[in-house]
């Protein structure tokens, strides 16, 4: 960059990788969006008074070939992510979360790709914490949230008996609010997040299209409903009732064979998630046996 001017993110143009894997596919789906949502929420940490954005998530397959290679793939939503940053290891950052200092295509994949970016010194990147949280088994704290969707995929798995299941975690609001140190930290995006994330980082559908899951579980509760809708272009009568008495519903999304919304399972007694999650393994099991 030439002494004397100063690029602003906006203007960084990201080079896509060569795809030979989905896991390029979706840093080439990523890329081009970072430089202009990082400048779009980079008022939200000049302002004081801000609720501050967390970190995007961007989803990282712990193998590609084990995901492609398998009998059925699954991919569940949750709401939103909260908190998801990294103040230990990305502490030259705002509150651990944003680079707001990127100036080449470089720098946008160092920030996706981390660690995993060749050469230079040990950068934790985007994709660092989305593995390190899902696929570390030691050191890191998983959610209630996450220790139920875990059993639900058991559960599954036992169902499907020797047939390979692969299953990725994923939000259908990809910004969460960012922590307490800066903001209120579990609570519905604010209306700035949100139209910054619609504006700048609208990808859920296109995550899908990727990775081609054959199975959808939304264990969002109703809250997340009309945000279903607007990710994946759905009328309000796409959603049908399963089972009286229980909270389901299939739910249409073109290319996916089987795709549902039910109970958001933190805050669920024992008995009312054998329930939901009975119905949920039934139903789907009567579309992929």
């Amino acid at each position: 960059m030439q002494s004397g001017i100063v690029l602003k993110m906006e203007n960084v143009k990201y080079i896509p990788v060569e795809e030979t894997s989905l896991a390029d596919k979706l840093v080439n789906l990523y890329g081009p969006k970072i430089p202009d949502l990082y400048s779009a929420v980079k008022p939200l940490f000049d302002d004081s008074g801000a609720v501050k954005p967390a970190l995007p998530l961007l989803i990282e397959l712990n193998d590609d070939a084990s995901y492609e290679k398998a009998d059925l793939r699954v991919m569940i939503f949750g709401r939103e992510t909260n908190n998801w940053n990294d103040p230990v290891r990305r502490k030259a950052f705002p509150y651990g979360t944003y680079n707001l200092d990127l100036a080449t295509s470089d720098d946008v994949l160092a920030e996706i790709k981390g660690r995993h970016a060749e050469g230079g010194e040990e950068y934790f990147g985007l994709g660092d914490i989305y593995h390190d949280y899902c696929y570390e088994k030691t050191g890191v704290r998983k959610t209630i949230f996450t220790r139920r969707q875990n059993q639900l995929m058991q559960q599954l798995k036992a169902r499907l008996g020797d047939r390979k299941v692969e299953a990725v975690w994923n939000n259908v609001s990809k910004i969460g609010c960012g922590g307490t140190a800066f903001g209120r930290s579990c609570c519905k995006p604010t209306a700035e997040i949100r139209e910054i994330e619609r504006r700048h980082f609208n990808v859920v559908a296109d995550e899908v299209k990727v990775l081609k899951p054959d199975v959808i579980f939304f264990l969002t509760g109703f809250h997340a409903d009309q945000d279903i809708k607007e990710k994946f272009g759905l009328a309000d009568d796409a959603f049908h009732p399963v089972k009286e008495g229980v909270f389901l519903h299939r739910i249409d999304i073109p290319g996916v064979r089987y795709a549902a919304r039910t109970i958001h399972p933190s805050r669920q007694s024992n008995e009312n998630l054998k329930l939901h999650f009975d119905a949920l393994i039934d139903d789907v099991m009567s579309v992929v046996k």
